[in-house]
């Protein structure tokens, strides 16, 4: 809404919202132009933000050394605390002088960017809570809740891209013991400790998900039947290998049983998918524990090395 009422008052080639630190930007401007204006307005903002003042240059390449031979405008928005944000605009020539922003800013700061400010500020408070409440309290990866969600964004990708999606669903081996052993607080211990292993085990783009109790699951974006088996192979020899609560004095091992869906159409539901590798994980577990089922939804599911 900002980026649109801008546009309306000054016309430029692109205006865009950056929000320091996460590299968020909203631009309006043509999609053959969005990359590059995105990757520019990045760089005003970066510029506005070290000099901790309004920002403005008659032609970016001459004030950054780099970058369009074109005119940019920046000014910092607050929130109530702390900056909030920036507003960039990007002109399609180079100016004949630098524009006067700071005079602009003052004209503009009591009715315009405070506002702007302040409301960027509770929007990303917003964001921050709902970030919370998709996290599990105990392990920092993801909560059940949250894993619906992804599944759901991921298969309405596969729709758009005809990319394959995979589950891995793992439970640990025997876990109980090592609560009626140790105590419950060990035992959550270790539990932390296997969150950071699937961390280490998964790319940026996968998703890490405490699912409850000892159960964990991970989403893997654009990946079919033989990489996921791969993955939750590595993720199989990683928990085997590890040894858990050293730091406690102890030397704990354990070992998982792992369901492995795939679905490489748009035919199924987030829920079928849960379901489909929650349900090869406990089929594992009624034959021997310690080893992989993975099913391609549709077909026949496959048993240990076989998946791999």
């Amino acid at each position: 809404m900002v980026v649109a009422r801008l546009s309306e008052w000054l016309p430029l080639a692109g205006w865009a919202v950056v929000v320091p630190g996460a590299h968020s930007v909203e631009l309006l401007s043509g999609p053959s132009q969005r990359r590059r204006l995105g990757a520019v307005a990045l760089a005003i903002a970066d510029a506005a933000l070290h000099d901790q003042a309004h920002w403005s240059a008659g032609s970016v390449r001459a004030a950054l050394g780099r970058g369009p031979d074109v005119a940019a405008v920046a000014w910092l928005l607050r929130g109530r605390e702390d900056l909030s944000g920036m507003l960039v605009g990007i002109d399609s020539a180079p100016a004949p002088r630098p524009p006067a922003v700071a005079v602009a800013a003052r004209a503009l700061m009591a009715d315009v960017l405070e506002p702007i400010g302040l409301a960027l500020d509770r929007a990303r408070q917003v964001d921050r809570l709902r970030q919370l409440a998709a996290i599990d309290d105990l392990t920092g990866l993801y909560n059940a809740r949250h894993l619906t969600l992804t599944v759901e964004r991921e298969l309405t990708r596969l729709a758009r891209t005809a990319s394959p999606l995979s589950l891995v669903f793992l439970d640990l081996d025997g876990f109980k013991r090592v609560n009626d052993k140790h105590g419950h607080l060990l035992g959550s211990r270790a539990l932390v400790e296997v969150g950071a292993l699937l961390r280490a085990c998964t790319r940026a783009t996968d998703t890490a998900v405490r699912y409850g109790g000892d159960e964990f699951v991970v989403v893997l974006p654009e990946t079919g039947r033989r990489d996921a088996a791969v993955v939750a192979r590595r993720i199989q020899q990683h928990v085997a290998a590890e040894t858990f609560l050293t730091g406690s004095g102890l030397a704990v091992r354990l070992t998982v049983s792992v369901g492995v869906a795939t679905v490489a159409r748009p035919t199924h539901t987030a829920a079928d998918l849960i379901r489909t590798a929650d349900e090869a994980m406990y089929w594992v577990k009624r034959h021997g524990s310690n080893d992989i089922r993975g099913v391609l939804l549709g077909r026949a599911a496959q048993r240990g090395s076989t998946s791999a």
